[in-house]
């Protein structure tokens, strides 16, 4: 039996300071010689003929080795039986302490899942508000529906804020990244549109066909497209055309262009519907947020160091491939307690499963592929093979229980509007 002394560190971090006693390390170093010699190849002797000496002088090295390995394994097992640990990752070896005739001893660091009681997941009261959908609201999406089904007429004029302008951009300046001048035709501005640039909408205010002007743009540093994202670019702007937006008018004709659709004021209804059944979608959101929220702040315990360190890895990974400067220890620093209320909700929604016998049936399954090839347009067999392509299944299974767990506390809680 190993001797085991055992170390609590935070963050689920277990020290273990295991000792084999030398008998046993005696008993394996023999049943390794013993194995050794019996397929070893030495000239002049047949296998598992050859002396014992020569056995270990020739196979010296590997044989520790072998019993090395072989101890610690068996060891690190026994040990995590015996202190009743379930390690989430593979133990880390370290501080080995080996000579012939002596004990073995070494270091495994390790962590576990959190230890913690459940608490205040049922009982408690929420308050759900709803945004009312106004008369304003159905108008302004409304004017976006007009908006998308707007034609752009071409006049030979100066150009209004919201006209559409096809022009030749030439890039003067040379990018750090070695890209150098560039020309790119018929490029298509909306000067009214949020999304254009600043630099453009005012450098290109009152142009005319034909027209040229030197622009300098400041692209901010969350730019879609990185070669761009944080550099100053000089350009030549070559105006080729101007179109006049014009919208289609707000009438009958313009209702029926949308499904099972009679007249404007069908339109309107059904605008109205669609935003009111958002509202309360956005309202369950804050309502489930809400319910995870008070939940894991009445359940604080300690996560994984490990698993803390992945989720901010991958935050990191991410915004570096948006920004081009990324100050990775502030991010961190925000992200940290995002990333421990996640892992701490994680470990609570399986624990409350566990708790209140909540699993995930073959029907829930069935019914979530479903769901999927709905939003997707596709056959439930198209769906099946995607998922699993992508290996998402386990995923799925845990988005599943996730959703099951938050059903089964709103039925245990108060909600209020």
């Amino acid at each position: 039996m190993v001797n085991v002394t055992l170390k609590v560190e935070p963050n689920c971090k277990r020290i273990l300071e295991i000792e084999i006693p030398e008998n046993e390390v005696s008993a394996e170093f023999e049943n390794q010689y013993n194995l050794f010699r019996a397929k070893a190849n030495i000239p002049g002797f047949r296998p598992g003929k050859a002396p014992m000496d020569l056995v270990k002088k020739r196979y010296g090295d590997s044989i520790k080795a072998d019993v090395i390995d072989e101890l610690v394994d068996k060891a690190v097992k026994e040990a995590l039986t015996q202190e009743n640990l379930y390690p989430i990752s593979r133990p880390k070896i370290s501080n080995m302490e080996f000579e012939y005739g002596k004990p073995l001893k070494f270091r495994a660091e390790l962590e576990i899942k959190p230890e913690f009681t459940l608490n205040n997941y049922k009982g408690f009261k929420v308050k759900r508000s709803v945004r009312e959908v106004t008369d304003t609201d159905v108008e302004t999406y409304l004017k976006t529906l007009r908006d998308r089904s707007a034609e752009y007429i071409p006049v030979d004029r100066k150009c209004h804020d919201d006209d559409l302008l096809i022009v030749d951009l030439i890039r003067k300046s040379e990018l750090p990244n070695g890209s150098k001048e560039e020309k790119t035709e018929n490029v298509e501005i909306e000067l009214g549109a949020e999304d254009v640039l600043k630099e453009f909408k005012e450098g290109l205010r009152g142009s005319s066909i034909g027209e040229m002007k030197e622009i300098e743009v400041v692209y901010p540093q969350d730019y879609g497209e990185e070669k761009l994202a944080g550099y100053k670019v000089k350009y030549l702007v070559i105006v080729k055309e101007v179109k006049e937006k014009k919208l289609p008018p707000l009438d009958d004709d313009f209702a029926r262009r949308f499904p099972n659709t009679a007249d404007l004021a069908a339109l309107r209804t059904s605008v109205k519907e669609m935003l009111v059944k958002k509202a309360n979608k956005d309202a369950d959101l804050i309502v489930r947020n809400d319910i995870i929220k008070i939940i894991v702040e009445a359940n604080k315990f300690d996560v994984p160091e490990s698993m803390i360190e992945r989720y901010l890895q991958s935050v990191t990974e991410d915004f570096k491939k948006r920004y081009k400067d990324v100050d990775e220890l502030k991010l961190r620093q925000t992200y940290r307690p995002v990333g421990e209320n996640s892992l701490r909700w994680q470990f609570i929604y399986y624990e409350i499963a566990k708790a209140e016998k909540i699993n995930v049936s073959e029907e829930d399954r069935a019914e979530w592929v479903r769901d999927f090839a709905r939003a997707y347009n596709i056959t439930e067999e198209q769906a099946r093979e995607s998922l699993g392509r992508a290996r998402r299944m386990d995923d799925i299974d845990d988005s599943i229980l996730e959703q099951k767990v938050l059903d089964f506390i709103m039925q245990n809680i108060t909600i209020a509007n």
